[in-house]
This record gives C-alpha cells, structure tokens and sequence, in this order.
C-alpha cells in the first residue's frame, strides 16, 4: 500500500479559545509550537491512483521547536 510520511511544524502561539463568556479556556501549559508527524496511505491504490488518501496515523515528535513565520 502506498504511503506518504509528513511531518509538519505547527504555531499556534496567536491561536486562542474563548468559552461564552469571553474568557481563554487554553491551558497555560500548552506548547505554542511542535511537530506532528502524519503518515497518509491509499489504500486502494491499485483501483483508483489518484484519489482516497487518507491520514493512516498522527503522532507528536520530541524535537526542537520550528521557528514561527
């Protein structure tokens, strides 16, 4: 089965969550920026190459944090 592995760096350091009342429901401990490593596969390639490609796994990285753009 054909697969793709991506590791993508995330910034999420301007990103917050409000409830309904106004107030950031983010935890203080949150990490403002990591990696996640997705792996994508087809699995039915044999009978359609060019569509059904799905996230097969996610995972975090321990590594040094990307730098923010």
């Amino acid at each position: 089965m054909p697969t793709v592995v991506i590791d993508v760096c995330w910034d999420v350091t301007k990103v917050d969550v409000l409830d309904k009342s106004g107030k950031s429901i983010v935890s203080p401990d949150r990490p403002d920026t990591g990696w996640t490593r997705y792996t994508v596969a087809n699995y039915k390639y044999a009978a359609d190459p060019t569509g059904g490609w799905r996230v097969a796994t996610g995972q975090d990285l321990k590594q040094a944090p990307c730098a923010a753009y």
